[in-house]
């Protein structure tokens, strides 16, 4: 009995540290931005000037108090709405079909296993660099395509210079970026199934297509609604990528809500707005993977 005691006294005692450091950074942080959210506090305010503000400051971008802001609010919300649906489309089919091959297909594992990673183990900042190099007017992209003979689908300000261009050029890096930490689900994911099902798939005449479909699917599915969560929340919740390459332009045409909220609290200074911003696209964020979550599971 007193072994047991013991054990439990010392389990907590090791575990101590990481729950006190969550309660003083990770949850005091979170109930602190929360509570910003329904006060006027300014930058370089002092926390006893703040006022109790209700939800004024969620009137300010959601509903019109102020009309400039609640326009750029909303074409952020698209743009990250846009770019998670493009990688659920992107990502997920993508990594799947990989991570096959990488079963199945011996020559096209053995070179691929060295490179697939590559993204996730190079500093971001220097991958965005390159991505920009390839976007500029005289990048890769424009040359590989005047080369080509494809001159009327060059872009002449680079593709990170043109309205219409610039967010699915984003999302292009933003997929590259992302494919490789899914893939890894997928791998491990491949891994339970059992190959004796296959074998005798195989005996019934069974293509590699019904394979994939009735024995494969059914076994990644609970893995699929992990990656689609994960990519949800991921665009949902970029900002570094599009910081560097564009800053939200040109004309708001890749803003997201990140950058709008780190603008709003660093720049203008609104500290209070910058808070409420930040629970809002949490609260879609969180409806959105509830959503994705129920439609996966449906299948089951």
């Amino acid at each position: 009995m007193m072994n047991k005691k013991r054990d439990w006294i010392a389990g907590y005692v090791m575990v101590a540290p990481a729950i006190i450091l969550f309660l003083v950074v990770g949850l005091f942080t979170l109930l602190f931005s929360l509570w910003m959210s329904f006060h006027h506090v300014q930058a370089g305010s002092l926390i006893s000037s703040a006022k109790f503000a209700g939800f004024d400051n969620f009137k300010e971008f959601l509903f019109g108090g102020d009309t400039v802001m609640t326009r750029m609010f909303w074409n952020s919300v698209t743009n990250n709405i846009t770019i998670a649906v493009s990688m659920v489309v992107i990502v997920v089919p993508v990594s799947l079909v990989l991570a096959v091959l990488l079963q199945n297909v011996k020559w096209f594992s053995k070179g691929f296993r060295t490179i697939y990673l590559i993204p996730m183990v190079t500093s971001s900042v220097a991958v965005y660099y390159v991505w920009q190099g390839i976007y500029d007017p005289a990048g890769s992209l424009n040359s590989l395509l005047s080369t080509i003979g494809l001159e009327s689908l060059v872009a002449k300000n680079g593709w990170l210079g043109e309205i219409n261009r610039s967010l699915p050029s984003i999302i292009v890096q933003t997929c590259w970026g992302a494919i490789p930490a899914t893939l890894i689900l997928y791998v491990a994911g491949l891994q339970s199934v059992d190959m004796q099902l296959y074998e005798s798939a195989e005996i019934d005449g069974a293509t590699a297509i019904h394979k994939l479909l009735h024995i494969t699917w059914p076994v990644l599915r609970p893995i699929t609604a992990i990656a689609v969560i994960l990519t949800i929340n991921g665009a949902m919740q970029i900002f570094d990528n599009i910081w560097v390459m564009t800053k939200g332009g040109p004309a708001g045409s890749t803003q997201v809500v990140n950058v709008l909220v780190y603008q709003e609290a660093f720049v203008r200074g609104s500290l209070s707005v910058a808070n409420a911003m930040g629970w809002t696209v949490f609260l879609i964020t969180f409806t959105l993977s509830l959503i994705s979550l129920r439609a996966l599971r449906s299948k089951t």
